[in-house]
């Protein structure tokens, strides 16, 4: 409790010193999603990860390359590495993200309870420390924010459509242009896709990362709405409870 205390007294000092920006806003909410009741990934879970898909361009990039130009036995080989680092790289990214969240699989009410308390606070003390600005600055922000929020979104549906239904789905579909025609044994037909097959896997993986990168963009955006609305929305009503409280004497004429 002291804590959160001293870091409210400390963020109403830090505003009082420096005008309302974004720049701002996105440190407190960096803040906000630093801090989890949950491990974060590891190095290794990252890493190979990024290592699998590295893997699996090399190898499709190999298979197009001319007998001319490489030798079909180097080719073969290197095709073969390639592809056992691209699945080990999948499998152990894969068995460490499951042991890191198990925990809020096996009781997902209580772990989301957990995290929802646990968050409330700073929640809150952001909300807090945006009060201590002048109101204008606020819902100037706000409405700025809540337009470009619609820009986005209104884009992001021509392109993407509901890439957060489809889930990994994409890159399955991917993974199974790439390995429809593999057999056990026939280990270069593993990245055998041929010149459009490569471009089809390119394009769903690139596509697929934009996605989601313009969805946490706006899925900041969002954060950033309703931490302005709620700084302003607690203040219209305890005006209002004020005014209700102690009416206005009317006037003399």
């Amino acid at each position: 409790m002291e804590m959160q205390t001293e870091g409210r007294a400390a963020g109403k000092a830090a505003c009082e010193q420096e005008d309302l920006s974004f720049h701002w806003l996105y440190q407190r909410v960096q803040a906000l999603v630093a801090h989890s009741i949950y491990p974060k990934a590891g190095r290794m879970e990252r890493w190979s990860l990024r290592t699998g898909i590295a893997a699996a361009l090399i190898g499709v990039l190999t298979a197009l390359i001319p007998e001319h130009v490489i030798a079909p036995r180097i080719a073969l080989g290197l095709v073969r590495v390639c592809l056992f680092v691209e699945l080990a790289g999948f499998l152990v990214s894969g068995v460490l993200g499951a042991r890191r969240e198990i925990r809020q699989y096996i009781q997902p009410r209580l772990s989301h309870a957990r995290e929802m308390d646990s968050e409330f606070d700073r929640w809150q003390d952001v909300i807090e420390s945006l009060r201590q600005f002048p109101r204008i600055e606020r819902e100037r922000r706000l409405a700025y924010v809540a337009t470009l929020r619609a820009r986005m979104t209104e884009g992001m549906g021509i392109m993407f459509g509901g890439l957060q239904r489809l889930g990994p789905f994409p890159l399955l579909i991917a993974l199974y242009v790439q390995f429809r025609d593999w057999k056990w044994g026939d280990w270069a037909a593993a990245f055998d896709v041929g010149i459009f097959g490569a471009i089809l896997i390119f394009a769903m993986a690139l596509l697929y990362l934009i996605g989601w990168v313009g969805i946490s963009l706006r899925t900041r955006l969002d954060t950033y709405v309703a931490l302005l609305e709620s700084s302003i929305a607690g203040q219209v009503e305890a005006a209002r409870l004020l005014e209700q409280t102690h009416p206005k004497a009317p006037q003399a004429h």
